[in-house]
């Protein structure tokens, strides 16, 4: 029997056993079955195929049929569905394995003692190295001396040396040669030494063996020197063929300052009236100078209200203060004659710049006013 689903456009045929022929009397009653044309009422027409009913849809609801026909229970009923499996309860997860403990780490080898070094064995002596021919010669020794104390610009200092003579030699001629820094200028060397612009040679003279030559380089310090900068200079000393070169001890030059002082005054006063004072005091250079002062000296007493000036016994000592290089200052001071001095005399007082820098030329510090003091009218 074959039975057709019809739902939803689909169509499925399932084939299941035939229940068996149905008995004749079982479509007695029913209509017969239908012949092909032309031999229909025909006897011997074949026997029709039962029709075969659909499988019953369970969700469908049954038609209505006509006359129900009678079906043989078929033989075997249908087999119960199996009841679904039971779903095997998961399987525990398995615990997790205990890490391993780590190995112990082996315990360090101890070092191996370290052998005993081997005993080095004795340096062989240094093979002298041959001396060529064109270095065959006496030896020379050099020794210089520079001033012990700082230069200051505008001055003379010597520079000397000494030329010792040395070696295989029995005699040479020793010469000195050395070049002077723009701060030097060349003065004397006496009868041996010239100059030639900044270099200046020295001959010395023949020399024997063991014997010393010294010579002296007299030099001023120029203006261009700057205050603080060294003063340094190299010398080479020849003797035959052998020769040394050697530098001086290098000399700073001072920082120093140059005071100059100007003054103005009347040439008469009459006897015990005041006297103007006009004192200017410069600093030419080339350093500066600190704690500049103004000293005063002669038969005279300021007046006014002036506190730079401080009395000290017969003189006075008036405070300028810190002068760079090229600063002025001017202080305007009055004074009177002693009592002493008395009409017809000449009065003289002195002013002098004086400073704890150090002053190369000191000529310039010191001003002289001379007045002639008059009868009273």
């Amino acid at each position: 029997m074959v039975w057709t689903f019809k739902g939803r456009g689909l169509a499925l045929l399932a084939a299941v056993p035939l229940l068996g022929a149905a008995p004749a009397a079982a479509y007695a009653d029913g209509p017969g079955p239908s012949a092909h044309k032309g031999d229909r009422g025909s006897a011997s027409a074949p026997a029709p195929r039962p029709r075969t009913h659909p499988k019953p849809d369970p969700h469908a609801k049954p038609k209505a049929h006509g006359r129900p026909q009678a079906h043989k229970k078929p033989k075997k009923a249908h087999a119960k569905p199996k009841p679904h499996a039971k779903p095997r309860p998961h399987a525990k997860p398995r615990p997790h394995a205990k890490p391993k403990a780590h190995a112990k780490p082996k315990a360090h080898a101890k070092p191996k003692a370290h052998a005993e070094p081997k005993a080095h064995a004795k340096p062989k002596p240094h093979v002298k190295p041959k001396v060529h021919a064109k270095s065959e010669g006496p030896g020379v020794v050099l020794r210089t001396e520079s001033p012990r104390r700082a230069v200051v610009p505008g001055r003379v200092y010597a520079w000397s040396f000494t030329v010792t003579a040395e070696g295989r030699g029995k005699s040479g001629k020793a010469v000195f040669r050395t070049t002077l820094p723009k701060s030097l200028a060349f003065v004397s060397g006496g009868k041996r030494c010239r100059a030639d612009g900044r270099k200046v040679v020295c001959r010395l003279g023949a020399v024997a063996k063991g014997e010393r030559a010294t010579g002296v380089i007299k030099a001023k310090v120029t203006r261009r020197a700057e205050p603080g900068e060294e003063i340094g200079l190299r010398g080479t000393a020849t003797w035959g063929r052998a020769h040394a070169t050697r530098g001086f001890p290098v000399v700073r030059v001072a920082r120093t300052a140059d005071l100059a002082l100007a003054k103005e005054a009347p040439a008469t006063a009459r006897r015990g009236a005041e006297i103007s004072y006009v004192l200017r005091v410069g600093n030419l250079g080339p350093a500066a100078a600190e704690n500049v002062a103004v000293e005063s000296r002669g038969p005279i007493r300021l007046v006014g209200r002036d506190t730079a000036c401080v009395p000290h016994g017969r003189a006075y000592g008036c405070s300028v203060g810190p002068l760079r290089a090229g600063e002025t200052r001017t202080l305007r001071l009055t004074a009177v004659p002693r009592e002493d001095v008395r009409a017809g005399a000449v009065l003289e007082a002195s002013w002098k710049a004086v400073s704890p820098a150090l002053d190369p030329d000191e000529a310039n510090n010191t001003a002289v006013v001379r007045t002639a003091i008059t009868e009273r009218r």
